[in-house]
């Protein structure tokens, strides 16, 4: 079945549980017969030297932490160009525990490691644990950088918002993070990619704060600043210093619907108390997202490249590449005349309480 306009794919949407998606289901012959992308709460950290000894170790243990929630639904490991000997693609029930499998790779070769949740090897699944490590050539240079994602079910964390939390700064701090983010997403399947791309373009334009794009595709454009804000926001104390020299955070980002925490070495801000979509039918511009990102903004990277590198792209559907990614990135900002009507929007965001946040941890950033 291939949808010919919104009104078949709205229809049929509105058959899927738990945000799961037909792969390919914007392609000429799809969709097919597997779930190629799926909806579901991700964490994106970015940091250095994934080759040494250190960080393995703390890859290591954020996937340990993270196993205490997803190991019963993993499914498949999936390794990119695996050392020899070693399978691409293998049952988790039968990889080795992850410390003997980043021990087959020498520091001088990157680590792409995919823990995921899908049915098939080519699935996806709202559980996936994801790795790309640079090598020790790759840092010296200093084009790339590394990055860890995980995700979990929406409906997971909108029970219990605050493991989700915690992981997320156990994470952060243990990898020493430059900076990251975490919120809605759109999981789409690895092994097949380039069919799937088309459904998180169109799924971004039906929900605003949705995050686009593979992270480590992306890692090597946002080394000198961010990509976007969202529900958490990870930012190095160096980059977060600046900024807190120039604004009034305390009033800019009002302690009922923000709260921060350290993590060694630098901070995440949580904007409201649970994740925002942004769905253009309710509120595609959050007033939570819309004046981090304010704040935020001098920070952000220029340019983007792309966010999608397929080449299933059409008129109707079109992929977030060139001056779209960049559009895209720049989807929260405001003009300044406009910021009292967001904090007047803001009013009307549940409040940050004891449910939802950390609030004994919060850092004073006066």
């Amino acid at each position: 079945m291939h949808f010919k306009n919104e009104d078949d794919y709205k229809v049929w949407a509105e058959q899927q549980e738990d945000g799961a998606l037909g792969g390919g289901l914007f392609t000429s012959d799809g969709p097919e017969d597997y779930i190629g992308a799926m909806l579901a709460i991700r964490a994106v950290l970015y940091f250095k030297d994934g080759y040494s000894d250190e960080m393995r170790e703390a890859i290591a243990q954020c996937f340990d932490d993270y196993q205490v929630y997803a190991k019963d639904h993993l499914t498949w490991l999936w390794q990119d160009e695996p050392p020899e000997g070693e399978k691409s693609t293998d049952e988790f029930r039968n990889v080795k525990p992850i410390r003997n499998i980043m021990k087959n790779y020498s520091k001088m070769k990157a680590i792409d490691l995919l823990y995921t949740s899908g049915k098939e090897k080519f699935a996806t699944g709202a559980w996936e644990f994801y790795i790309s490590g640079d090598s020790e050539w790759q840092a010296k240079k200093n084009n790339r950088q590394s990055s860890l994602t995980f995700s979990m079910p929406v409906k997971c964390v909108e029970e219990r918002p605050k493991d989700f939390i915690d992981l997320f700064l156990k994470c952060a701090k243990r990898l020493k993070v430059n900076h990251g983010y975490a919120g809605y997403a759109c999981i789409i399947s690895k092994i097949r990619e380039d069919k799937n791309e088309p459904t998180e373009a169109f799924l971004s334009r039906k929900m605003w704060a949705m995050d686009v794009g593979n992270p480590m595709l992306t890692a090597k454009y946002v080394i000198d600043g961010i990509k976007t804000v969202s529900w958490l926001t990870a930012i190095n104390y160096e980059w977060f210093n600046k900024i807190k020299e120039e604004e009034a955070l305390s009033s800019d980002l009002p302690m009922n619907w923000f709260v921060g925490y350290d993590y060694g070495t630098g901070v995440v801000i949580q904007a409201g108390t649970l994740p925002l979509s942004g769905s253009v039918e309710e509120d595609p511009l959050p007033a939570p997202y819309v004046l981090l990102n304010r704040i935020f903004k001098p920070l952000r990277v220029e340019k983007i490249q792309t966010l999608h590198r397929g080449n299933i792209d059409t008129e109707s559907n079109p992929l977030i590449t060139g001056y779209r990614a960049e559009a895209w990135m720049k989807r929260f900002d405001i003009e300044d005349d406009q910021k009292l009507e967001y904090f007047e929007k803001l009013q009307n965001e549940p409040k940050l309480n004891a449910q939802h946040a950390f609030l004994d941890r919060r850092i004073d950033w006066k």
